[in-house]
């Protein structure tokens, strides 16, 4: 028996085999949502499209559903030249977003062309695009990208209920105003009530009170919940929260040898919990998302 030692480049129909056996393995890993990876493999202008599509919706940026504090943090290390001439002749979100803030100077010319050209092409580079729904989207992303800011502040405030009585337990006097969590998760162990205590002790070092401590309490479990998600589609949602929120929310998520998936999956239990009781209230219209259906090829 002999083996091929030759670079796959010298022989086009051995690099042609390869090339299909990583596109193939490439369309498994990441092909497009809810088509079937037979589908992507047999039909390769399937995923090329999908790519095409996903890069346009990246690269174009819809500035009026990013919050307006990114909008000014994309201006923050600009010149004053460059800010006025933005607000002069900016997108309107933009100008409100900068003349709310005071201290943009008014041009006194109007801007070369070329210069316009190229302060309206690039001001905006540090922002990203992205569709608004994705079939794949975890909940986490969901929760942030969807919800109105009323609802998004509902959610994250309940998530943080949530976790404030699993770490007071059922015998809590506060705790019996809010049986519907036990009746749904149970009575939770030892282990669990000292894991929630901890968040506890760490929000509280936030000095942050009230409805507010309890809403950062929430936002620990997205932190942990976002560590997990794809980056850049990270970034995407966290536009759609106030940054100095984002900051913080940074500041929480944990590294990669710090994850545990035993935390996750509470975690996520926790915001489903959150979330189907909401949705009892009427209080936020946004469902919460469920998994992509899975094809016999993905099992």
């Amino acid at each position: 028996m002999t083996t091929d030692t030759r670079n796959p480049g010298e022989n086009p129909d051995h690099a042609s085999a390869a090339a299909g056996l990583a596109f193939a393995a490439a369309v498994q890993a990441w092909g497009p949502p809810g088509e079937g990876p037979g589908r992507a493999v047999g039909e390769p202008g399937v995923a090329d499209e999908w790519l095409r599509r996903m890069h346009r919706d990246e690269a174009t940026v819809d500035l009026d559903w990013i919050h307006p504090t990114w909008l000014l943090r994309a201006l923050q290390d600009e010149s004053p030249a460059v800010r006025a001439v933005v607000a002069a002749h900016g997108p309107s979100v933009v100008r409100r977003a900068l003349l709310a803030s005071g201290g943009v100077p008014t041009p006194d010319r109007a801007p070369h062309p070329e210069v316009l050209d190229w302060v309206s092409a690039l001001w905006a580079e540090r922002l990203v695009g992205g569709a608004v729904e994705r079939a794949d989207d975890p909940p986490a992303i969901v929760a942030l990208a969807r919800p109105s800011p009323l609802e998004g502040y509902r959610l994250w405030w309940t998530v943080g209920l949530v976790k404030s009585l699993l770490a007071r337990g059922p015998d809590d006097a506060a705790a019996e105003r809010a049986g519907w969590v036990f009746d749904r998760l149970g009575p939770p162990p030892p282990e669990t009530r000292d894991w929630a205590r901890r968040d506890l002790e760490t929000v509280a070092k936030a000095r942050v009170s009230g409805r507010r401590r309890t809403a950062l309490l929430g936002l620990v479990t997205l932190a942990r919940l976002l560590a997990d998600c794809e980056p850049f589609r990270v970034r995407w949602a966290l536009q759609h929260l106030p940054y100095p929120i984002v900051k913080r929310v940074r500041t929480l998520m944990p590294s990669a040898p710090k994850r545990a998936a035993a935390v996750s999956r509470l975690e996520s239990l926790i915001l489903r919990t959150a979330w189907d009781h909401l949705i009892l209230e009427n209080r936020i219209a946004t469902p919460f998302p469920l998994a992509p259906e899975r094809t016999d090829d993905e099992h």
